[in-house]
């Protein structure tokens, strides 16, 4: 990346205007919105990328001890971009991971899961328009 790039987005950040510093890392890199997002967020934190990661693996395992596998389901889309299926297996593996229950979210569970996707989505799409 270049200076002038980096220069651009802390100069955004300073501004508060974080979806414009992940709008132009995007555009001058190609990257997907989870890692500009990942980018921009451990560069305005002042946080190498790695440790932006692991709090957002943190943030799973306190929902999944919480047993909120939903919204770790839905967190999981939202950070990374992932489908429905992606993000169940990839939040279902950490907690067997770290020897956490899984449980069954049954047909109740999917159809509030399905709710909460639809709100995000709906959110993303007016914050990015």
């Amino acid at each position: 990346m270049s200076s002038d790039l980096e220069e651009h987005l802390r100069s955004l950040l300073k501004q508060g205007q974080r979806l414009a510093a992940i709008r132009l890392y995007r555009e001058a890199t190609g990257a997907s919105l989870a890692e500009a997002r990942t980018f921009v967020v451990a560069l305005d934190k002042g946080l190498p990328r790695e440790a932006v990661e692991q709090d957002f693996e943190h943030q799973l395992l306190e929902l999944l001890e919480q047993h909120h596998k939903i919204q770790a389901i839905k967190l999981y889309r939202e950070q990374t971009g992932a489908g429905l299926k992606q993000a169940k297996e990839a939040v279902e593996e950490l907690a067997r991971k770290h020897h956490l229950p899984t449980g069954a979210s049954g047909c109740l569970g999917l159809i509030g899961l399905a709710f909460l996707v639809g709100l995000g989505a709906a959110g993303l799409a007016a914050l990015l328009e």
